[in-house]
């Protein structure tokens, strides 16, 4: 108890005294005083002073509070579900020919046409992106909504890297770096003049295997053909006939000018 605490019980005593010879009965001032000094020490040292307290101390209550402020801001935890996990036992579908469209140029004036075999297990997924497609092989073409999404599904996708990870992986790589965050990254020389090296990146919780394929000559576009899961498959047969996907659709790419227009006023 402080001096001034000490000032300050001595004139509650010196109250309730008075109070008693005059006749007039306690005051209550005592038990005021009592309460007040719990409430002090509840708030300072998170614990009360009061031996008939039931309530939890602040320090407690804290980190109640911390534990739900920070719920709202954790990751989603990402799941294969066992029947998608037990699909990597069985033989990949036929594969199909896929095929799309790019425009290289300064303004686009290059249609440029990029084919490739991918496995059948994989259903076309609706995306403003070059292409991207489902991780399906329960589920027949007449059943499927190419609208169908789900972030725990492997895709598929031939996509320009965004702003992220992947992004300055390359970067690095085309400056002459070796990645150092890469699960795995193997340069490729044999695949013809589109495919510059294979890698393998893990972030929050998803994991991308991907080939850098630079598929525009004239735009700096990083386009990469890849599929992305969740990293609970690593090591498994799931994740094996996910990458030998990819591997096929690299393997079988070609690429060939369609149409080059003149465009003098773009």
């Amino acid at each position: 108890m402080g001096l001034f605490d000490k000032i300050l019980k001595g004139a509650v005593d010196a109250i309730d005294n008075a109070a008693a010879k005059n006749g007039n009965g306690p005051t209550g001032l005592k038990d005021l005083f009592n309460q007040a000094m719990g409430k002090k020490d509840e708030a300072i040292n998170g614990t009360s002073s009061s031996t008939t307290s039931s309530k939890p101390s602040t320090a407690t209550s804290s980190t109640s509070s911390s534990k739900r402020s920070n719920y709202a801001y954790t990751r989603p935890t990402y799941h294969t579900s066992p029947e998608v996990l037990a699909t990597g036992n069985v033989p990949a579908k036929p594969s199909r020919k896929v095929d799309f469209e790019i425009y290289d140029g300064e303004d686009g004036e290059i249609r440029t046409k990029v084919t490739f075999d991918l496995s059948g297990d994989f259903l076309d997924t609706d995306g403003d992106i070059c292409y991207i497609a489902s991780y399906l092989p329960n589920i027949n073409d007449d059943d499927y909504d190419s609208g169908y999404s789900d972030d725990n599904t492997p895709l598929f996708g031939v996509v320009d890297a965004p702003d992220n990870k992947i992004y300055e992986l390359i970067k690095k790589v085309e400056n002459g770096g070796v990645p150092d965050d890469a699960l795995m990254y193997l340069p490729v020389n044999d695949m013809g003049p589109y495919v510059r090296f294979k890698a393998k990146v893990e972030d929050r919780g998803r994991a991308t295997y991907f080939y850098y394929c630079p598929l525009y000559e004239h735009c700096d576009l990083k386009c990469q053909f890849g599929v992305s899961y969740n990293s609970d498959s690593f090591g498994t047969p799931l994740e094996k006939k996910l990458m030998a996907a990819v591997d096929e659709a690299v393997r079988t790419m070609k690429r060939e000018v369609v149409e080059i227009e003149d465009r003098p006023f773009r």
